[in-house]
């Protein structure tokens, strides 16, 4: 085939525009320009007042996967969030930080284009995205307030920078390595949320009783 090569990005920008354009002509009141979520409710997904479209959808899913992390796990004690199943695992506290670590550098590496953590945010986050035998020495001792002030302090952060961006961002910033753009970059961020509070659901309930 002698065409040229279609590029991803245009392609999937100008189709977006192109739903968009009917959706708009089927339902004139419920234009995509307008949010048409309730923000008082974390289980509608979609888009959110103060951000563009998509980048909205992205937040509300990852509001509510974070959300499910806290309030799963919210009736545990101290001991029981320090609660280490076997010498290799990880204890349900630190995978909550793990959780907030992995947001923050895909902070740092989407919003200041670094390819690890800063040097502040890899002094404060390090031993939580690392896990394994430091995060089993110093990640202890908290209750279940300091890891959901952790998520929320990481999550203003990530909407602050995300209303100064817009959907082409998002569907834009390929790199060398991955080949991922930045949305495929936060998605990962959320399925993180969701893989990982999987750990925490299995760790539960093979807590002594």
């Amino acid at each position: 085939m002698d065409a040229k090569k279609v590029n991803r990005r245009e392609f999937a920008c100008s189709l977006g525009i192109g739903i968009m354009g009917m959706g708009a002509m089927t339902m004139p009141h419920a234009g995509i320009a307008n949010p048409v979520t309730s923000e008082e409710n974390i289980n509608h997904i979609g888009p959110l007042t103060g951000f563009t479209p998509q980048i909205g959808t992205l937040i509300s899913m990852l509001d509510w996967v974070s959300d499910t992390v806290i309030r799963y796990n919210k009736k545990l004690t101290v001991e029981q969030l320090d609660y280490l199943h076997d010498p290799d695992s990880n204890t349900i506290g630190s995978l909550m930080l793990h959780v907030a670590a992995t947001e923050v550098i895909y902070q740092d590496m989407t919003f200041h284009g670094l390819e690890d953590f800063s040097p502040a945010n890899k002094s404060r986050w390090n031993v939580a995205m690392e896990l394994g035998e430091e995060a089993r020495k110093e990640i202890k001792g908290n209750p279940l307030s300091y890891y959901k002030d952790a998520i929320d302090e990481v999550r203003a952060v990530t909407k602050q920078e995300m209303k100064k961006r817009d959907d082409a961002w998002l569907l834009s910033g390929e790199t060398k390595d991955w080949n991922w753009n930045n949305y495929c970059k936060w998605f990962h961020v959320t399925e993180h949320y969701a893989n990982h509070r999987g750990q925490m659901t299995w760790y539960a309930k093979r807590l002594p009783k």
